[in-house]
């Protein structure tokens, strides 16, 4: 059973497949269905990022608050620099 912060994170992903590529989006999914909840938002993320995406109801503070509930703040998986980049993607979208 899914707890409030993983249920989040479902949704995220369900808002943000048709900006993802087939392979991005597998692999989401693969972390996403092996419990590895931290690696999939945060390759979540890094897809956006990169495609310089946002979901069509983008509420930063939200993904801010789940990356926080995962502690992407104190460290990350695969990129050192996570959290910065995090919180400037989330800037831009007020931009």
């Amino acid at each position: 059973m899914l707890n409030k912060a993983n249920k989040t994170l479902k949704y995220f992903i369900d808002v943000s497949k048709e900006m993802l590529s087939h392979d991005a989006l597998e692999t989401v999914n693969h972390y996403f269905e092996h419990d590895e909840f931290e690696m999939c938002f945060e390759g979540l993320v890094i897809e956006l990022m990169s495609n310089k995406a946002y979901p069509s109801d983008f509420n930063f503070h939200d993904w801010k608050k789940l990356a926080i509930e995962y502690r992407l703040n104190e460290h990350s998986i695969f990129d050192e620099v996570f959290w910065e980049n995090f919180c400037l993607w989330g800037e831009m979208y007020d931009l």
